[in-house]
């Protein structure tokens, strides 16, 4: 009987041990990937302003800080959740999918607004 319960816990053990959930403090996929479009964005932006390549870096850091604090959390939380996920292939590929599609969108939405808006001037 002593036998079975240890044959029983070892298997509770192992089979839990196998689904390894996402460190409390880690930003969720879903949010992650708005966070990454945003930062992308953003990066675009500052890169298309006409001022010397240290200017943009500051103008892009100062983006970076607004995106942060509309998303509700920090640089040091968002550096912590890129490198787990950076350690999980699997998880990030998923979010750069959300990524990649998110900006397609945007960017889709930005072309019509603009088609309408030049189609709206003659």
């Amino acid at each position: 009987m002593r036998k079975l319960s240890y044959i029983i816990a070892i298997l509770i053990i192992v089979s839990c041990s196998g689904k390894e959930e996402r460190p409390k403090g880690v930003i969720p996929p879903e949010k992650m990937a708005i966070i990454l479009s945003d930062i992308y964005l953003a990066e675009h932006k500052a890169s298309n302003i006409a001022v010397r390549q240290d200017s943009s870096r500051i103008i892009l850091r100062h983006y970076e800080l607004k995106i942060f604090e509309d998303h509700d959390t920090n640089d040091s939380i968002y550096k912590e959740s890129f490198k787990y996920y950076l350690e999980h292939p699997e998880q990030l590929e998923t979010i750069y999918d959300i990524v990649i599609d998110t900006v397609s969108l945007r960017n889709q939405v930005n072309e019509a607004n603009n088609l309408r808006k030049d189609s709206n001037k003659k």
